[in-house]
C-alpha cells in the first residue's frame, strides 16, 4: 500500500482543489493591496452569495453588508485585521438579490516561514437556519411568557433537577417571593416545608411518570389552599398553580350545611348514621365495640306548648351547646329528629357507655333559662352495644330506640342499656331474613304506589313504586322491616329484577288508560355496580312498550361513594339508553354538588328534613330555594317529598319546584286505589315535570 505524502509537499493544485470543493464559502484578501481588497472566491461564496469569481475580485468584504454598517460585529473584524488576530463573527450580509444573509465568519492572517503577512482568509458558513429558528424560539417564548403572565393562575416550569426555570409575576406573588430571586434555585431548597408533602408527592410522580397530576392541598407556610397541576414537557415539569381557599371555604360551609342540623349545629341523621357506619366497619376489623346512646328529651312538648315555638327553639340550642361538650375524638354528637339525639361511641363497652349516658343526664338536668323562665328538661337515653360483625348501622340505632323506650317506662329521665328481649327481637330478625330468600318464589312481594304531583295545579304526573313484603304472619311489611337484609342477601338481584318488571307492567296499564305518568323506581346499591343493569331495563321497556323516558331510576349519595367509577359508567349507561336519573335525599350529603358534574343526573329529590322544618325554620326554605335555583340553572327537574302540612305545599310551591310528595298528596298504596286516584282526577290527565321527556 502506498504511503501518504506529508501535507506540507502536496503540490498547489491539491489545496486549490480542497478550497474549490468546500461547501462553506472561502474569500482571500490581499492586506498589502489599498483597501484589502479580495483576490479570491470559491465556488459556495458564488453559489450562496450570487456573485460570480469576477464581480467580488477587487472589492472589499465591507460591500457584503451593503448599507447595514451599525453592526457590533464589525468593530471587532476590523480590530482583529488592525492586529493581525483571528476573529470568529456573525454579520448579516447580502446576497446580490438583496436578500439577507446570516454569515458566521472566521477570518485569520495567513503568514510566510519567516512570520510576515500574506494574505487575510475567511471561512463564511450560512446559519440563518440557526439564527432565525431561534429567534423564532425567543418570539414563541416571549409571547408564551406575555401570556403566562396574563392568566389568573400561578405558572412556573421546572427541569430535571429540580431547579425553577420560570415563574411568572402571579405566582411569585402568591408565594410572597420575587422571581428573580426563585429563577435557577432547586424548588426543594426554597421551599423545604414542602419535602413529603402532598405537591412533593405528586410533582414527583408526574417527573417519574411523565403523566398529567393534579393536587390539591393545604399549604400551611402560607396559610392558603392551592391547587396545582402538573404537566411533563421535554425540559421537566410546567406547574399552573390556583389559591382556591375561597372556594375551600365555600365547600366547607356547603358541608357544614348538609351535614350539620341548622338549629344547634350538632351532626344531622345522615351525619350520624355515618359515622355509625363507618365506626361498626372499623369495629369488623379491630375487635371494638360500639356504643349508641339514644337521647330523647322528656316532655319538651310542654316547653313549646307553654313558651312557643322560639322559646323551644332556645332551649334546644342550650340542650345542643351542652351535648356538644361530650364530642370528642371517637365520639359523635348529632340532632337527628326534634327532640331526638344520638351520641355514637367507639372503642367502648356497656359500663363506659353507661357512664356516659349517667353524665349526660347530670348536664341535661340542670335548668335553662327560657324567655326569662327557668325550665328543666330530662331525658331518657337508651343503650346499645355492638360490633360491625353483629348488628348494621340501623339495627344498632334501633335497639338503642328500643332501651330508650324502657327508660321512659321505668320512669323517665334514667337510661337503660339493650338487654335480653333485644336479644329476642334480634333472633326474630334472623328468622326474617332467612324467610327472605323465599318470599319471591312464593309471590310475597307487592308495590305500593305514591303519587307524585304536578305543583301547579295538582295534577297526578308520577308515581314512586315502594316495595312492600305480605308475610303471611306479619302482615304487611314496609322497607325499613326487611330492606337492609334484603340488600345484603343474594336474593337483591332477583327481587330488583321483579321489581323493575312489575313497575314497567305497571305503567304501560296506566298508559292505556290514558295516564302516561312517570314511574320512579329506587336502585339498590347492588344494581348500581352492576354492568348488565342497563340491558335488562332495555329489555324491559321494549318488552311492555314503555318509553325509557317514563322511567325515572332514583340513586342516593351512599350508594354512589361505594364505587363511585362503576356506577358512573352503569349510570351513563342507563342515560344514553334514554332512561331518567334523580338524585334522591339531596342536600344530606357533603358532596352532591359534585355528583351534578360526575354522574348524569337529570333530576334532584330535596330530603323530607328540609321541608319538615321549612314553617318553623326560615332558614330551611332559603336553603331549599337556593337549592332549587342551582338545579334549574342546570337544567334539572325537582321534586320535594316529605310533604306532610298545607303549610308546607303552599311554601314548596312558591320556590318553583316542579312536583311534589309526601303523605298529604297520599301515602303509599295498592294499584286499585291509586288507579281511583287516576280515574278521579277533576282535570285531563298531563305529564311529569311536564311529560315524560324531563326529569
Amino acid at each position: 500500500m502506498p504511503i501518504p505524502a506529508p501535507m506540507e509537499s502536496q503540490p498547489a493544485w491539491f489545496y486549490q482543489r480542497l478550497i474549490a470543493a468546500s461547501s462553506n464559502g472561502i474569500v482571500i484578501t490581499d492586506p498589502h493591496q489599498p483597501d484589502n481588497p479580495i483576490v479570491y472566491v470559491n465556488p459556495a461564496f458564488e453559489a450562496n452569495l450570487g456573485y460570480s469569481f469576477d464581480e467580488a475580485v477587487g472589492r472589499n468584504c465591507r460591500f457584503l453588508q451593503g448599507e447595514d454598517r451599525d453592526q457590533p460585529g464589525l468593530d471587532q473584524l476590523r480590530a482583529c485585521i488592525a492586529d493581525q488576530r483571528p476573529c470568529t463573527t456573525t454579520l448579516r450580509n447580502y446576497r446580490k438579490d438583496g436578500s439577507m444573509v446570516w454569515i458566521r465568519m472566521h477570518v485569520f492572517p495567513l503568514h510566510d516561514q519567516y512570520g510576515r503577512l500574506l494574505n487575510f482568509a475567511g471561512f463564511l458558513q450560512d446559519v440563518s437556519d440557526a439564527i432565525e429558528g431561534r429567534e423564532a424560539a425567543e418570539q414563541a417564548r416571549a409571547h408564551l411568557s406575555a401570556v403566562l403572565e396574563s392568566i389568573g393562575d400561578g405558572c412556573f416550569s421546572l427541569d430535571r433537577d429540580w431547579r425553577i426555570t420560570y415563574i411568572n409575576a402571579r405566582g411569585a406573588s402568591w408565594l410572597a417571593r420575587r422571581a428573580d430571586d426563585l429563577i435557577g434555585k432547586r424548588i426543594w431548597d426554597e421551599f423545604p416545608e414542602a419535602l413529603g408533602g402532598d405537591f412533593h408527592l405528586a410533582y414527583q410522580r408526574a417527573l417519574k411518570t411523565r403523566t398529567f397530576t393534579t393536587c390539591e392541598s393545604y399549604y400551611a407556610p402560607l396559610g392558603v389552599w392551592l391547587e396545582a397541576r402538573a404537566y411533563p414537557t421535554r425540559e421537566g415539569l410546567s406547574i399552573f398553580f390556583a389559591d382556591v381557599t375561597l372556594r375551600k371555604e365555600a365547600e366547607a360551609k356547603l358541608i357544614h350545611l348538609a351535614t350539620h342540623d341548622s338549629l344547634t349545629d350538632l351532626h344531622n341523621r345522615f351525619s350520624c348514621m355515618r359515622a355509625l357506619d363507618a365506626a361498626l366497619r372499623r369495629s369488623s376489623d379491630g375487635g371494638k365495640r360500639v356504643g349508641v346512646l339514644f337521647i330523647d328529651l322528656d316532655r319538651f312538648k310542654e316547653v313549646n306548648d307553654a313558651y312557643g315555638h322560639q322559646a323551644g327553639d332556645a332551649a334546644l340550642q342550650e340542650i345542643g351547646r351542652r351535648l356538644s361538650t361530650f364530642a370528642g375524638a371517637g365520639v359523635t354528637i348529632g340532632r337527628i329528629s326534634g327532640d331526638e339525639f344520638v351520641a355514637v361511641l367507639e372503642s367502648t363497652d356497656t359500663g363506659a357507655a353507661r357512664s356516659m349516658a349517667e353524665a349526660l343526664l347530670r348536664r341535661l338536668g340542670k335548668p335553662i333559662m327560657v324567655g326569662g323562665h327557668q325550665v328543666t328538661v330530662g331525658a331518657s337515653i337508651g343503650v346499645a352495644i355492638g360490633s360491625g360483625d353483629e348488628v348494621t348501622p340501623d339495627e344498632l340505632l334501633n335497639n338503642a330506640d328500643t332501651a330508650m323506650y324502657e327508660a321512659k317506662a321505668n320512669g323517665r329521665h334514667t337510661c337503660s342499656v339493650y338487654s335480653e328481649t333485644g336479644t329476642r327481637l334480634l333472633k326474630q330478625r334472623l328468622q326474617l331474613r332467612q324467610e327472605l330468600f323465599d318470599a319471591l318464589a312464593m309471590g310475597q312481594f307487592v308495590l305500593h304506589y305514591q303519587p307524585q304531583i304536578n305543583a301547579l295545579n295538582g295534577a297526578v304526573v308520577g308515581a314512586e313504586a315502594l316495595l312492600r313484603w305480605d308475610h303471611p304472619r306479619l302482615g304487611l311489611l314496609a322497607p325499613q322491616a326487611f330492606l337492609s337484609m334484603l340488600e345484603d342477601s343474594p336474593a337483591i338481584v332477583a327481587v330488583g329484577a321483579w321489581v323493575f318488571e312489575e313497575a314497567c307492567r305497571q305503567a304501560r296499564d296506566w298508559e292505556r288508560l290514558g295516564f302516561r305518568l312517570k314511574m320512579a323506581v329506587n336502585i339498590s346499591p347492588r344494581q348500581l355496580t352492576d354492568d348488565k343493569l342497563p340491558a335488562l331495563l332495555k329489555g324491559l321497556v321494549e318488552r311492555y312498550g314503555v318509553h325509557p323516558e317514563c322511567i325515572k331510576l332514583e340513586v342516593t349519595e351512599s350508594m354512589l361513594m361505594q364505587d363511585i367509577d362503576k356506577a358512573a359508567a352503569v349510570l351513563r349507561m342507563l342515560k344514553q339508553e334514554g332512561f331518567r336519573i334523580a338524585l334522591d335525599d339531596f342536600g344530606t350529603g357533603y358532596s352532591n354538588l359534585s355528583y351534578l358534574r360526575q354522574f348524569p343526573i337529570t333530576a334532584i329529590k330535596i330530603d323530607r328534613s328540609f321541608v319538615q322544618e321549612i314553617e318553623q325554620d326560615r332558614r330551611c326554605l332559603d336553603i331549599v330555594n337556593g337549592v332549587i335555583a342551582f338545579a334549574k340553572s342546570l337544567k334539572l327537574s325537582v321534586i320535594c317529598e316529605g310533604i306532610e302540612t298545607e303549610g308546607q305545599r303552599c311554601a314548596i310551591r312558591s320556590t318553583g319546584c316542579d312536583v311534589l310528595q309526601g303523605y298529604l298528596i297520599g301515602k303509599p298504596m295498592a294499584e286499585p286505589e291509586f288507579r281511583k286516584l287516576l280515574l278521579s282526577q277533576s282535570m285531563a290527565p298531563q305529564q311529569a315535570e311536564p311529560g315524560c321527556q324531563q326529569g
